[in-house]
């Protein structure tokens, strides 16, 4: 599989104009001088060699497409502005919620609106025992979490079958490299 694969939107299903890597992504580059783009594999031997990728254009700095502490969230990252008072389901993992603004999203839901907490402990308004009667917690280990949902929803087979299928995808694609 290709570096860049691995990092894609696509491997789990959702169009790219649904998803906000607010963290960015290692699936594309920048270069910090004159803005030429870059697939994120095109730098994958200088980053796992521990080489600054340089721009064979200007000889600027190729820095992955990430955002670091201090730099802007993407344009897109906003967008929960006008989505978040429309969502009927928060689903909320992996996180600490200690960190700004994603700390505050999780009350950027209507009142009236579930949250799933799946995550390894309390953090943000479940911690503060700031919670609402419809929401619901799973503590513990996140992919055990998602499976509980998965199979709560009825949906054991159909994620069965897409993990399947990513473990052939995954592995004809291992072997034609």
């Amino acid at each position: 599989m290709a570096w860049k694969d691995l990092h894609s939107p696509t491997v789990a299903g959702i169009p790219s104009e649904m998803l906000v890597e607010a963290h960015g992504t290692f699936a594309t580059a920048t270069c910090t001088v004159c803005r030429r783009k870059y697939e994120g594999e095109d730098l994958r031997p200088d980053l796992m060699s521990g080489v600054i990728p340089k721009c064979p254009t200007c000889k600027g700095v190729v820095k992955p497409d990430i955002i670091f502490f201090g730099e802007e969230l993407p344009h897109h990252f906003f967008k929960y502005l006008t989505d978040f008072p429309l969502t009927d389901l928060l689903i909320i993992m992996g996180t600490s919620l200690e960190v700004e603004p994603f700390a505050s999203l999780a009350g950027a839901v209507r009142g009236s609106v579930p949250r799933l907490l799946i995550n390894r402990d309390l953090v943000g308004p479940f911690a503060m025992r700031n919670t609402r009667p419809c929401d619901v917690v799973l503590l513990g280990d996140v992919v055990n979490g998602v499976q509980t949902f998965v199979h709560a929803l009825g949906w054991t087979r159909e994620l069965d079958a897409l993990m399947a299928a990513a473990a052939k995808k995954n592995a004809t694609m291992t072997n034609e490299e």
